[in-house]
């Protein structure tokens, strides 16, 4: 048999560099990475991206409204809150979508297709709903209670995180810079 013998000075270089491949390999990954991790999410932190698919097939991207005000709301088809005020949400979508505002309904992962589709026919949402099922986006967004909105500024900086219902008047403190 032929074996060469390898110099420990080649040995050790060798070795220098598959740790050095390692790290690389390793912050390329952690670079990658979806998850947030991390406690609830308030006022001035950067809002997780994400994309998901809304019950008419369209991809959201939350970067790709970057420059635009958003508000994403966790809900679900059998919270008073949320049947209270979602006609507020459909007439500020309305009243403000030409200057830029977004509203993305994210429906609790439990929820069935069919209840979610009822709910938001009885309640005429106007604007992308999207289900999810695996709670993905709940746990991205550290997601405890229903209902739960996140304001987000144009910079997808976090204006506020509001539990329970919403009214107007938050929208227009929080968002009237935005809109007007």
């Amino acid at each position: 048999m032929n074996r060469r013998r390898v110099s420990p000075y080649f040995r050790s270089v060798r070795c220098v560099l598959l740790v050095v491949a390692v790290i690389i390999f390793g912050s390329f990954l952690a670079g990658c990475q979806q998850e947030r991790k991390g406690g609830p999410l308030s006022a001035g932190d950067i809002a997780p991206d994400f994309a998901a698919k809304d019950l008419d097939g369209n991809i959201i991207v939350l970067s790709s409204l970057k420059g635009k005000p958003v508000v994403v709301r966790f809900w679900e088809t059998n919270c008073k809150f949320c049947k209270a005020d979602t006609p507020i949400f459909n007439s500020y979508f309305e009243k403000y979508r030409s200057k830029g505002l977004n509203v993305i309904y994210v429906s609790s992962f439990y929820e069935d297709l069919g209840a979610v589709k009822r709910f938001i026919d009885l309640l005429e949402v106007p604007f992308p709903v999207v289900m999810d099922g695996n709670a993905k986006l709940a746990d991205l967004y550290n997601i405890k209670i229903y209902p739960q909105t996140f304001i987000i500024g144009p910079d997808r900086t976090i204006l506020a995180n509001l539990f329970g219902g919403v009214g107007e008047a938050e929208f227009n403190e929080l968002l009237g810079e935005y809109l007007h």
